[in-house]
């Protein structure tokens, strides 16, 4: 599910469309007024310090561009991008969101209020996301994998496990049907809500973002025992892959992207695509996303839609086999 190295060949002709775009684009006077981004999940974590950083970056280099950054976070990312579908499209409206709005949430809800490919144009990815299982060590007294897996099998039903991203549960959903487990979820709106919940011993387990839960694993509050991605994450290269801890081939990662509100003239979506892989694909930017747990992934508008229609396809499968449907 995760996806890999992008081909920079396929940067480098971005460029040169971006290069044949400027003109137009200057000649729309594209930016008229600043761009309104759309965060899909609450801020504070590793995704909001992404983007701060990347728009920073932007109006750094390029003083024309303004960003103003709303978060509307709920709803496994409903919420948000909802707010932008129904938003009326001139080119300055984008969604930050991912892959569960944009390919989980196609299985998980009946009705969704918006059309993930109707209702917007792909601007770029932005980085892949790994989930850490944490756990609170005072509640599950265990140093690995393996030892939680043995300790859960002796309390059956007796521990939690929460996440406030839709991937973290299925990545939970999954890891329980591969060894056996029974540990009911407990959904949370927002990431801080589950990481206070987790420190203060009212939840037992979490699937959750680097950002969130590592400080609390080096002041020893809490304990990661294992990485959903298929590789370490460096800014915690000590945590083991679930792969590796007895997990055969278990990769589950989720994916952040940028969405223009549908109607958005091309050449503005290729434009802003251009500017922020320049930020991704840049020492600084990679070094940056490293640090605070993430994978940079650049691409371009028809990367992002195709990853968009695969993963759409290989989300559900892993929705359907763990049963979850969501209201």
């Amino acid at each position: 599910m995760a996806l890999y190295r992008r081909d920079l060949m396929a940067l480098a002709a971005l460029g040169a469309l971006a290069g044949r775009s400027t003109d137009a684009c200057a000649q729309a006077a594209w930016p008229a007024k600043p761009l309104l981004v759309v965060i899909a999940y609450a801020g504070g974590g590793a995704i909001d310090s992404l983007v701060r950083f990347v728009t920073e970056k932007v109006k750094e280099k390029h003083p024309g561009f303004q960003f103003v950054i709303d978060y509307k976070p709920g709803a496994t990312g409903n919420i948000g991008a909802e707010a932008v579908a129904k938003m009326s499209g001139d080119g300055h409206q984008f969604l930050v969101s991912g892959s569960s709005t944009h390919a989980a949430n196609a299985s998980l809800y009946k009705n969704l209020p918006f059309d993930p490919e109707r209702d917007f144009a792909p601007v770029t990815t932005l980085a892949q996301v790994p989930y850490f299982l944490v756990v609170n060590p005072t509640k599950v007294p265990v140093t690995d994998f393996n030892g939680f897996v043995e300790y859960a099998k002796g309390n059956p039903g007796k521990l939690s496990y929460g996440s406030s991203a839709i991937t973290g549960r299925l990545a939970g959903e999954i890891m329980k049907q591969r060894v056996g487990l029974d540990i009911p979820f407990v959904p949370y709106k927002v990431l801080s809500q589950a990481v206070s919940d987790l420190i203060g011993g009212h939840l037992d387990v979490a699937f959750g973002d680097p950002l969130g839960y590592l400080p609390h694993v080096r002041s020893g509050r809490l304990r990661a025992l294992a990485v959903s991605s298929r590789t370490r994450v460096a800014l915690a290269p000590e945590v083991p892959t679930l792969a590796e801890s007895g997990l055969v081939d278990f990769d589950v990662t989720a994916w952040l992207a940028i969405w223009a509100r549908a109607g958005a003239p091309p050449e503005t979506t290729q434009r802003l695509s251009v500017l922020i892989n320049e930020v991704l694909t840049s020492s600084e930017g990679q070094q940056y996303a490293r640090n605070i747990g993430l994978v940079p992934l650049p691409g371009s508008p028809a990367q992002l839609a195709d990853l968009q229609r695969r993963d759409t396809a290989s989300w559900g499968k892993a929705i359907r086999a763990a049963g979850i449907v969501l209201e």
